[in-house]
């Protein structure tokens, strides 16, 4: 019973921290995001990507700052020893993306990525590189991991909700195809999971977050 109710307030937590990112972006789009003009949207959307990351790092303030120490440490540890999950994480995504792009389409997301990039760059490579690593890994990792001691029912949740966070805004819009990329974008979420488990040390994952968002900006670039 005490695992079944430590599940319950891992996910209940999880879901209020999910819904008041979205509070907090919904919030930041409409004070500051009222113009098409180029340099002031730019400005506006990295200010509130400013907003958000201000607000998690509040949030998770104890995990940050214990972590950092050790992370300066002992990264190239971290980093020796996890870079093959990574890159099998990386290679599966990779070919299962592409293989659904065949028969169906390139995923809402990615393609939302491109137009943004290719409109506003500067705030793209900002918000791609800083706001989503450091947001997104917070967001899906910390909580599940100090409620839910077992191993494979945490990867699971954590990816899930990784993945379905890439993929909300199309299945809102009515596009259940996309429910598709659950698979590349959680095979990635699961491998971030597993890496997380295995240094207990939030700074990697957003490293390799961080990394694998930069491989995507220079494949989109190119």
């Amino acid at each position: 019973m005490n695992h079944i109710k430590n599940y319950l307030i891992g996910i209940g937590e999880e879901l209020g921290i999910i819904l008041l990112y979205f509070i907090v972006y919904a919030f930041s789009l409409l004070i500051f995001q009222n113009t098409q003009n180029n340099i002031y949207y730019t400005l506006s959307s990295i200010l509130c990507d400013l907003i958000l990351i201000i607000v998690f790092l509040f949030i998770f303030r104890k995990t940050i700052i214990s972590k950092w120490d050790d992370y300066k440490t002992n990264y190239k540890k971290y980093l020796k020893e996890t870079i093959i999950f990574y890159l099998i994480g990386f290679i599966i995504m990779f070919i299962s993306l592409n293989l659904i792009t065949i028969f169906y389409k390139m995923p809402s997301n990615e393609a939302a990525n491109e137009n943004l990039i290719s409109t506003y760059p500067i705030y793209s490579i900002f918000n791609i590189l800083i706001t989503a690593p450091i947001v997104e890994e917070l967001m899906t990792r910390v909580i599940l991991k100090k409620h839910i001691n077992n191993k494979v029912i945490y990867i699971l949740l954590s990816c899930l909700i990784f993945a379905f966070l890439h993929i909300i805004a199309s299945l809102l819009d009515g596009n259940i195809y996309e429910l598709l990329y659950l698979i590349p974008y959680g095979s990635l979420g699961c491998i971030f999971s597993y890496i997380y488990l295995k240094t207990d040390n939030i700074w990697t994952n957003i490293t390799y977050h961080s990394l694998h968002n930069l491989i995507s900006l220079l494949i989109i670039f190119l």
